[in-house]
């Protein structure tokens, strides 16, 4: 079983290398941090936190306080990121230059230390941080309460590897060389889970057609790299897509889910194959799971399936996506109560969380209206979503609005609109998060 902390830090190279960053025009002023106190919870002060927006058309970088919706500081990138993402703690935001092949660090001043009976919170200025990461077209990036397994698909133009690279908010910190990297032997378009100083990853056959992987293996950290445990018997045509909870991790097939259980130093596989409910090419290849939910979701197309892994069980959740629509956006709330889903016509999906001991596992709350003028939306841009891990809050950006708007999950109801004076193209929450509490079986 993997241990984690209770989650007041909740819910992708041939080589990893440091580099200094010297083209940064912002220059920032160190502050003396700012203490927040707290009476054994976040709820407003880690609730709020901070959002980093990139620009589409530039390589800033802007955070927002999101207490006063005003812009806090601002960074020039190497370029605007194809993908933005929170480090464990939701301190570090993730600038992912896939095409480049680097992963840069931003620091959103927002962060927690244990002090025993309570957590201490602070604020401090953002700031770019010179530690980066160079690894042959880093995708995946997945994370657990306490680790980030950044995957790097290698290159199949190029016959370069795969590898992926694990690393902990201390060490993003403190610019750590002591990171363990994985080296995979051939290229994929695959994933890596983190359980400690176990690490799960994708495999390919170097002789087989296409760029996924169909095997998951099982490595050990030794310092600075990982040694081979063994291969998962169990088969994973077409893997695509993965998370994890504590007990489990969970691989999207073309047949089914792949489920790995660990037991302490003990890991074991089995499958889940497809039900009735999938038809001619449907396969899950999106997985989404929350620390404090018994379930996964799983995302085939524009369905949905509870997946149940103790249970065995697959089951499809009813939920009223828009006709014609896609899905743009979709995650857990900070509490795992709710599951969010935005779609490509602007409606802002929320399904509620029951338990096991409901059925269904998940039901309809609200659908409502977060976004229009769809028309304008400019060539490459899309709707995004990110969700506070510090309270029940989604966030929605519309490139074609320039608008970022608020939305407070337990009333359905859009609580503000910020106006943008640039194109806008992904975003990320960064903060405290809240602890949760596991539903009951």
């Amino acid at each position: 079983m993997l241990k984690t902390k209770p989650h007041l830090l909740a819910v992708l190279m041939s080589a990893a290398l440091l580099a200094a960053c010297g083209d940064s025009t912002t220059q920032i002023v160190e502050k003396e941090p700012i203490p927040v106190e707290d009476d054994h919870d976040h709820d407003e002060e880690s609730g709020v936190g901070r959002l980093a927006i990139s620009d589409k058309d530039s390589p800033v970088l802007r955070l927002y306080g999101l207490e006063d919706k005003e812009l806090v500081e601002q960074f020039d990138l190497l370029a605007s990121p194809e993908y933005l993402y929170a480090s464990p703690t939701f301190r570090y935001a993730l600038a992912v230059h896939r095409t480049s092949d680097k992963v840069q660090f931003i620091d959103g001043g927002v962060y927690a230390e244990d002090h025993g009976d309570h957590q201490h919170g602070y604020e401090e200025e953002p700031s770019l941080l010179s530690f980066q990461l160079s690894g042959v077209r880093p995708t995946h990036v997945q994370t657990n309460s306490s680790q980030v397994a950044i995957f790097n698909d290698g290159l199949a133009a190029s016959n370069l590897p795969a590898s992926a690279v694990v690393l902990t908010d201390e060490q993003i910190g403190q610019a750590a060389t002591d990171y363990p990297v994985l080296q995979l032997s051939t290229y994929q378009h695959g994933a890596a889970q983190a359980r400690g100083d176990y690490l799960l990853a994708t495999l390919r056959d170097a002789g087989a057609t296409g760029t996924l992987p169909d095997k998951v293996g099982l490595f050990h950290a030794h310092g600075d790299h990982y040694h081979d445990e063994e291969v998962f018997a169990d088969s994973c045509p077409s893997l695509h897509g993965s998370a994890q909870t504590e007990d489990w991790i969970a691989f999207g097939c073309s047949d089914g889910v792949l489920l790995i259980e660990q037991d302490g130093d003990s890991f074991s596989s089995k499958k889940l194959a497809n039900t009735a409910d999938f038809t001619g090419t449907m396969r899950i290849g999106t997985l989404e799971a929350h620390p404090a939910v018994e379930h996964f979701v799983g995302i085939a197309g524009t369905s949905l399936f509870a997946v149940d892994a103790e249970h065995e069980q697959l089951d499809k959740i009813d939920w009223p996506i828009t006709t014609g629509a896609t899905i743009a956006g979709y995650g857990f709330s900070a509490s795992g109560d709710h599951f969010v889903l935005l779609d490509s016509a602007g409606y802002l999906s929320i399904l509620h969380y029951k338990g096991h001991e409901a059925e269904p596992a998940f039901s309809l709350a609200s659908k409502i209206q977060v976004a229009t003028n769809l028309s304008a939306m400019p060539t490459g841009s899309a709707l995004q979503l990110s969700l506070s891990a510090g309270a029940e809050q989604a966030f929605v950006l519309n490139p074609a609005s320039k608008t970022l708007q608020t939305v407070e999950l337990e009333s359905a109801q859009i609580s503000t609109t910020l106006e943008l004076d640039y194109t806008p193209h992904k975003l990320v929450w960064l903060g405290v998060a809240g602890e949760t509490e596991e539903h009951s079986h």
